[in-house]
């Protein structure tokens, strides 16, 4: 027969083992919040296994009293690093309750009414009660990096609350002999291996949760970085352009044409200055820290026409027509929606239709608090089964066309208006034109 002292004395070495690991992981400033309350978890239940062990062994009801308090703190700080893992506050005041009435029903139960039983049974309920709230709390995580490691986590959660509750039922009716049997019934000892399982269990998918979110937001940064290259490179093409252009146009003047010669510099100077104010706004977003202003009254038909002075080459090259008719304001960054109107324009010439002239007009409406943008064209459209790839990126609606691109620009467009809490969409026919809507919040 096995006896309760040796179980819980391996249960004491296996949780010193874990709360050595967490700690040394803590100690090496792995950037995991609860790592802390974690590994104080495990020591504390250690040293309580370690007290009920002696008291069980040598019939002292203090120690064992005092152990049993040792397993309440241990369940209350595992729940706690889950808490903190979500970015939660502490429950106070369910800790201090729980903690107040075991205290005090074990005392009773030990020194009073003589029911071991009685205190087994309390101490089950309240790790129901601490780990059924852990437990809703890990399986209503919703964010991405957290999800799948929380659902693993509440799920032993779960499973010790069960336990826990069952033990409690099953032990108001079976009456166990005070500590000072040396014998447990199987009951207990099933409990008590479960126990050593579900600690093992919590430390390491604890562990493996904080590395999951640490991999998983390297991923997105790396994600993010690619896309910023991606958009960078896009949106300087434009200007770069414009500046080969010129230069190369100057080689082939007659040295008499002065007036299309300082034309041609004025023009290829402008197009540097737009992309050295373009390198600018990049470096003072990366210098505050975050790639989202905060978003300022807007003035749209400034923004489209700012929009418009690089492609001057392209309008005119194309003898395009373009009507303005928006005076709205949205809640946005200068900078930011002139790259959009940049990238939307930009493809209405690229994909314009060779046998009619190229129109373009632009209208907004306002309405609950939103300003919609129209940029209509009419050019050789977009059929109904590429429009909801454009705005992926490196996704063309047709990816055998002779026009030069990468699938970059409308992805842009896309990520920029979501960030200020709006949206883009397509309405297009092929051989009909394309109408791009801008959706941002009104000003």
């Amino acid at each position: 027969m096995f006896y309760i002292g040796s179980v819980l004395l391996s249960l004491c070495v296996v949780q010193v083992v874990m709360a050595v690991v967490l700690l040394t992981f803590w100690r090496m400033r792995l950037n995991a919040d609860g790592l802390l309350e974690m590994a104080l978890a495990m020591a504390i239940s250690s040293v309580g296994a370690l007290l009920t062990a002696v008291g069980t062994s040598t019939a002292n009801l203090v120690p064992a009293y005092i152990g049993i308090q040792g397993f309440v703190i241990g369940v209350i700080l595992a729940a706690r690093s889950m808490r903190r893992l979500q970015g939660h506050r502490p429950l106070l005041a369910v800790e201090a309750a729980v903690i107040t009435v075991c205290v005090l029903g074990d005392a009773y139960f030990f020194f009073v009414a003589d029911k071991f039983a009685g205190a087994m049974a309390l101490n089950s309920v309240a790790y129901t009660v601490i780990c059924a709230i852990a437990t809703w709390d890990l399986f209503r995580e919703k964010r991405p990096d957290l999800k799948i490691g929380c659902r693993v986590l509440g799920a032993m959660f779960g499973a010790f609350a069960l336990a826990s509750i069952v033990r409690a039922a099953v032990r108001v009716y079976a009456e166990i002999p005070r500590p000072t049997t040396l014998e447990a019934v199987s009951l207990d000892l099933i409990y008590v291996f479960f126990a050593i399982a579900v600690s093992i269990g919590w430390s390491l998918a604890f562990v493996w949760t904080s590395y999951s979110v640490a991999e998983y937001r390297l991923r997105a940064a790396n994600e993010k970085l690619n896309r910023f290259t991606g958009a960078v490179a896009h949106d300087l093409n434009t200007p770069l352009n414009a500046v080969i252009g010129y230069l190369d146009a100057l080689k082939h003047l007659p040295e008499e044409s002065h007036h299309h010669r300082a034309e041609f510099i004025a023009t290829a100077g402008e197009a540097a200055s737009r992309m050295n104010r373009f390198i600018h706004h990049l470096l003072e977003e990366s210098r505050a820290g975050h790639g989202v202003p905060t978003p300022v009254p807007v003035d749209t038909r400034a923004c489209i026409e700012d929009a418009m002075q690089p492609l001057k080459p392209k309008i005119n090259a194309a003898g395009a027509d373009i009507d303005i008719n928006d005076t709205h304001h949205v809640f946005a960054n200068a900078f930011h929606l002139t790259r959009v109107f940049q990238n939307i324009l930009d493809n209405a010439i690229k994909y314009r239709a060779d046998e009619r002239t190229l129109f373009i007009h632009i209208s907004s409406t306002h309405a609950n608090g939103w300003v919609d943008i129209a940029v209509a064209d009419n050019g050789v459209g977009i059929p109904k089964t590429d429009q909801a790839n454009i705005f992926q990126r490196f996704r063309r609606a047709d990816d055998t066309t002779p026009v030069p691109g990468y699938g970059l620009g409308l992805s842009e467009c896309q990520r920029i208006l979501e960030s200020y809490g709006g949206n883009i969409r397509v309405e297009s026919r092929p051989d009909e034109g394309s109408t791009f809507i801008l959706r941002l919040p009104a000003a």
